[in-house]
């Protein structure tokens, strides 16, 4: 479950991290609102992301442990469909392995080869739904997060807009970093708690392609404690069709 967590936070997160050095922060002169319509714009220009019902992306995952350790290589797979249905599950050359299921029961851990299901904390739970929501393609914070502070800064040149995220006013932030210039996201970085458990995070888009009409993050590179991780968008389409049990939990 560990490497699973590991990578989902490392891939589904699929945002960022290069600015946090010399922000040089102040006032911003537009909302969140208003940037959260113009980031809108520019990665879903045709309005197909907002009309669509569910998704599917892959993602390619070479994980690094050590300097002189090969990487491993996984693949990460997201499903979801509205309202509250969604998959992570992670592969290698042998099949799946692990794979987290939500659905309108309740959230799972799954150890597909040791055929065991487990219920997910109340906590852990909780992260993996705001991890989902802050993932998809289009993302829509005020939703996410109740209390947002806007601010702009410049860095090596280059304008951008930092929002502070907390699910409660005491809450661990969530800082993502905004391009003033295109409006896509460039970066992210925060801690999350879970019991005795710390991680803390940071992530950096590369670059962007076009997929489905939509402009989605496609190399990132991301930092979970130390450990370094990077992900590319192999796969994505828009109302896939699910088969009727794909979000139930499996029977073995």
């Amino acid at each position: 479950m560990k490497t699973l967590f590991r990578a989902a936070v490392c891939s589904i997160f699929l945002f960022l991290a290069g600015c946090a050095a010399d922000l040089h922060l102040t006032d911003s002169d537009i909302t969140v609102q208003e940037l959260e319509k113009r980031m809108s714009k520019a990665l879903d220009p045709q309005g197909r992301f907002a009309a669509a019902k569910c998704f599917i992306q892959r993602f390619e995952v070479k994980t690094h442990t050590g300097w002189l350790e090969p990487p491993t290589e996984e693949f990460v797979e997201v499903k979801f469909a509205a309202p509250g249905n969604f998959k992570i599950t992670t592969s290698d050359d042998k099949g799946i392995h692990y794979g987290y299921i939500f659905n309108d029961a309740g959230g799972y851990t799954v150890d597909y080869r040791a055929k065991s299901i487990k219920p997910l904390s109340k906590e852990l739970l909780l992260h993996l739904r705001t991890m989902r929501e802050i993932a998809d393609p289009v993302l829509e914070l005020s939703s996410v997060f109740k209390h947002i502070e806007i601010q702009k800064g410049i860095s090596d040149g280059n304008p951008f807009y930092r929002l502070r995220c907390r699910k409660e006013p005491q809450s661990n932030p969530l800082d993502l970093y905004i391009s003033a210039t295109d409006y896509r996201m460039r970066s992210l970085t925060g801690k999350i708690k879970i019991g005795s458990a710390v991680l803390n995070y940071s992530s950096t888009v590369v670059n962007y392609a076009l997929a489905e009409g939509m402009m989605l993050a496609d190399v990132t590179r991301s930092s979970t404690n130390g450990i370094k991780t990077e992900s590319k968008l192999v796969h994505f389409k828009l109302d896939p069709i699910f088969a009727a049990d794909e979000f139930k939990i499996p029977v073995f």
